[in-house]
């Protein structure tokens, strides 16, 4: 993997390029951890790669501004105290360990998310508060899914909780839906939205105005649930 840089309406984007035998055309990658990453066909041209790198150049500066604020957001969290959503309220951390040998367990009050650590092995407590956010989310999407689609009755195969930093969730063709555990974090009408945005893909798998003049029939607040993710959906990405 080779590195470089490329102007982007006059800025400078550091980039990693990487070449794939299994590549069939240009794709870009941007990542918290890796930046803009760009996987290209053997023999690709320079020139084209630089073309096609300005016409995408908005969603490049988008995405690499996106992680930058993500990136700001964690340092100050660090600095201020541990904070984390739970159900779209900010909450601060606190941790306790166990003067004798307990299970973990994890109390939602006030404002707080204590977690009290069973005496034993030296544990990870952000470890332990993901699991608990990953059993919340099993739980409470399919909740949400069972309640929501008992009025739409849209046939699904299966719901899968993921861990993706992309994507909140998706809808496959063989009818798989699949949701980011991140959204337990989120505000109940946001999951809602998620959850129905995806179960109508059922019917239209597609972004078409007809997908999106279903999605304000059944969800009229929808652009303001997006509004919300695009605001603050960077904070929900602690892991």
């Amino acid at each position: 993997m080779s590195r470089g840089v490329v102007t982007l309406a006059g800025r400078q984007v550091a980039y990693s390029l990487k070449t794939s035998t299994r590549a069939k055309n240009l794709r870009l990658q941007v990542s918290l951890e890796n930046g803009l990453v760009i996987i290209v066909p053997e023999g690709f041209d320079s020139g084209t790669m630089n073309i096609y790198l300005r016409k995408k150049q908005d969603w490049i500066l988008a995405k690499l501004d996106y992680y930058a604020l993500l990136k700001r957001d964690l340092a100050a969290s660090k600095k201020s105290g541990w904070h984390v959503f739970y159900q779209g309220t900010e909450h601060r951390v606190k941790v306790h360990k166990a003067g004798s040998l307990v299970a973990d367990t994890i109390e939602v009050a006030a404002g707080r998310i204590v977690i009290t650590l069973g005496e034993g092995r030296e544990k990870d407590p952000a470890a332990v508060l993901e699991h608990w956010m990953r059993s919340r989310a099993r739980v409470l999407i399919n909740q949400r899914v069972e309640a929501i689609n008992g009025v739409l009755k849209l046939p699904f195969n299966r719901v899968t909780i993921k861990g993706q930093k992309t994507r909140w969730g998706s809808c496959s063709s063989l009818g798989n839906l699949n949701f980011n555990w991140r959204l337990v974090m989120a505000p109940p009408p946001v999951l809602d939205y998620i959850v129905i945005h995806e179960l109508l893909h059922l019917i239209e798998p597609n972004h078409s105005q007809k997908f999106w003049a279903l999605v304000g029939s059944v969800c009229p607040h929808y652009q303001t649930c997006r509004d919300w993710l695009k605001n603050n959906g960077h904070r929900l990405l602690i892991w």
